[in-house]
């Protein structure tokens, strides 16, 4: 079987019901997975389903809020009662609050730190039983260059973002120990994407968009599909070997930032 075959994994993604994550559905079903598509409006995520389905894929859908730890539970439930076990997991659920330091609300702070990193945790910790029993598990989180760099009017992003660099190493150290003691294949990795065109991106307006291109070495803007390439080979056995990296996929825009 090639190295990148995920014919029967089965893989839950969040925040799926648009852009980068219905992209990554589209793409893992097209590799073979079987999807869970996940997203805090359920209609959105029973679209992306419906759309593999029609394409001869196989897919759900559930509505689930990740900042929940009963949902999540629920969520994790669902996929493994409907498909008998839980492969691959991408956390790519994330929101924005953006607003000065001095004018920046506990609740604004609460919802972006809830979301972007409790949620991420909250999904690795419950999924990460049922992949110790398949021995067998792929962690795909999503942080952000930029955000790590940090960015005026987005300390709680920023913060968020962060703090998913640090999460994936430890999750991959944890991983590490699986794989000594009882022969799991159990990764963790993030991906930090550059400028992508998603409806979050539309809202830029025009004369920054145009600013971002100049700075970027590959002139160009990138698509949702080409994270979701580079999610798929890290969901892969192909990818065994590789675990606590964050790749950034983002035209060299971000070249020498370190995270």
């Amino acid at each position: 079987m090639p190295e990148n075959n995920l014919k029967d994994r089965v893989a839950i993604v969040t925040g799926s019901g648009r852009g980068i994550g219905r992209a990554i559905c589209l793409e893992l079903a097209q590799k073979g997975c079987r999807v869970v598509a996940a997203d805090i409006l359920e209609k959105n995520a029973l679209r992306v389903a419906e759309e593999i389905i029609a394409g001869g894929g196989e897919a759900m859908a559930t509505g689930t809020n990740v900042s929940l730890n009963e949902q999540v539970q629920k969520m994790v439930n669902k996929a493994v009662a409907r498909f008998g076990k839980l492969d691959i997991l991408v956390n790519n659920a994330g929101i924005t609050r953006d607003a000065l330091l001095e004018k920046m609300t506990e609740e604004e702070w609460d919802t972006v730190i809830n979301v972007n990193l409790k949620g991420a945790f909250l999904c690795i910790q419950a999924a990460a039983t049922e992949m110790r029993r398949n021995r067998y598990g792929r962690i795909i989180n999503f942080s952000s260059k930029g955000g790590a760099a940090g960015n005026v009017g987005q300390i709680n992003y920023c913060a968020s973002k962060t703090g998913i660099i640090g999460l994936t190493r430890a999750v991959a150290k944890e991983f590490g120990r699986y794989a000594a003691k009882e022969g799991a294949d159990m990764t963790c990795n993030a991906i930090l994407p550059g400028f992508i065109d998603t409806p979050m991106s539309e809202k830029i307006p025009e004369e920054i968009k145009k600013a971002f291109l100049n700075e970027i070495p590959l002139k160009r803007s990138g698509a949702p599909r080409e994270i979701a390439k580079v999610v798929s080979f890290l969901a892969s056995p192909g990818a065994g070997y590789l675990t606590g990296t964050t790749i950034g996929v983002d035209g060299g825009f971000f070249m020498g930032v370190g995270c």
